[in-house]
C-alpha cells in the first residue's frame, strides 16, 4: 500500500478561501500567488502541486503546497490505480486519456468515487 510521502513544499499567496478544500491542484496566477486548477488544458493552467492541509483562511493568506513527493489529492470521480490524474473544475483529481490534458501525476491507489483523498505520485506532463 502506497503511503505519503511529504516531497518538498512552499508558501505561496492564496489567491481565494482554500480553507475548506485541501488535497486540490493548484497552478500559478502571479508572482507568489496560486489558484486552483479548473481545466485540464487551459492555457496557464500547468499544474504546479497540491494544496496540503496547511491552507489560509482566506484570499492573500499563506498557503502550502506540495512540489513533489507522494501527496493526497481528493479525486472528483473514480479513478483507477495507474492513472495519469488532471483537474477537474473544482481542483479535484480526476483520470485522463485525453492528449493536450495537463496531468499533475500517477494515481498509486484507486479511488471509489469524488471525495476519497488518494495518494498520487507527483510528475507533472501532458499528456500524450
Amino acid at each position: 500500500m502506497a503511503g505519503f510521502i511529504n516531497g518538498v513544499s512552499a508558501t505561496f499567496i492564496s489567491a481565494a478561501d482554500y480553507s475548506a478544500t485541501p488535497y486540490r491542484i493548484v497552478h500559478v496566477t502571479a508572482a507568489d500567488t496560486v489558484t486552483r486548477s479548473t481545466d485540464a488544458d487551459g492555457a496557464g493552467q500547468f499544474p504546479l502541486g497540491v494544496l496540503t492541509d496547511e491552507v489560509g483562511a482566506a484570499s492573500g493568506d499563506a498557503v502550502t503546497v506540495q512540489l513533489s513527493g507522494i501527496a493526497k489529492i481528493e479525486a472528483g470521480a473514480a479513478v483507477s490505480a495507474g492513472a495519469s490524474i488532471t483537474t477537474d473544475s473544482a481542483g479535484r483529481g480526476v483520470a485522463t486519456t485525453t492528449a493536450g490534458d495537463f496531468c499533475i501525476g500517477i494515481a498509486l491507489q484507486a479511488a471509489s468515487g469524488a471525495g476519497e483523498v488518494i495518494p498520487v505520485a507527483i510528475t507533472a506532463f501532458v499528456f500524450a
